[in-house]
């Protein structure tokens, strides 16, 4: 997903303050590229304990289709000639399926590669037929699970990422940077991320921040509405960090 910022920089409050702190037309673009990138994260759902409510959905995610079992009844199940199981419905009963070699999981590797291909465009895990679903032993569950719960964070990080990239383009001091304290869990998905700036006459620069996470696709997470206000929040803040930054430089 791309979220675009332009330099049609018309308010007049934003063209005084920039032109004397001394930046241009398109360093201002950037710092506000910049800024939404920030923005985009915050307002990344899930918004509050982002976190542990993201590892939360990649545990029951993983869980709507792989029943963990004991080694002990893993192993009593897959030894029968014509091995099948008994999942249980989400409402209530159980259901009867015979099990195919691949619907047999024999390890955290195939565990996280079973998940993985049951994974929609939007990054969501959908729901698979009883026919398809499949057993592992919990331990190769757990195992995979400590690999999968390293994911929380990824749709926030790819716009970290974007910000990353576009504050390399800041020039002259007080660079925008993140602290390593912010979304700390999210910064290491950073690689996500991209920004890019098209530079043209006549105050016509655009500046495209770039998200390679599939999460970005599902409007639960990231709803259009969410692009626009994070933009909006960012002409705010960087107007007002230009109007700081100009009291602080004629106040000398």
């Amino acid at each position: 997903m791309n979220v675009s910022a332009k330099a049609e920089l018309t308010k007049a409050s934003m063209r005084k303050f920039q032109k004397k702190f001394g930046d241009t037309t398109n360093q201002a673009l950037i710092r506000l590229a910049v800024s939404t990138g920030r923005e985009c994260a915050l307002l990344t759902n899930p918004m509050k304990n982002g976190r542990k409510v993201q590892q939360d959905a990649i545990m029951k995610g993983a869980r709507k289709n792989i029943a963990p079992l004991p080694a002990k009844l893993f192993n009593l199940v897959t030894r029968k000639p014509k091995p099948a199981f008994r999942f249980e419905r989400g409402g209530g009963g159980a259901v009867w399926a015979k099990l195919t070699p691949s619907q047999i999981l024999q390890s955290d590797r195939e565990v996280y590669d079973f998940i993985e291909e049951a994974r929609k465009p939007n990054g969501r895990v959908k729901w698979l037929p009883f026919s398809q679903k499949a057993i592992c032993k919990k331990g190769d569950f757990d195992k995979a699970m400590v690999r999968r719960r390293k994911l929380a964070g990824v749709t926030k990080g790819s716009w970290l990422g974007a910000h990353r990239e576009l504050s390399k383009k800041v020039r002259g001091g007080d660079k925008p940077r993140l602290g390593k304290n912010f979304m700390s869990y999210a910064q290491k998905h950073m690689d996500k991320g991209d920004g890019k700036v098209r530079l043209k006459r006549l105050g016509k620069s655009e500046a495209d921040l770039i998200s390679d996470a599939p999460a970005t696709k599902d409007q639960r997470i990231f709803p259009k509405e969410h692009a626009k206000d994070a933009v909006e929040r960012s002409w705010r803040k960087t107007l007002s960090w230009y109007r700081l930054q100009c009291r602080l430089k004629f106040a000398k």
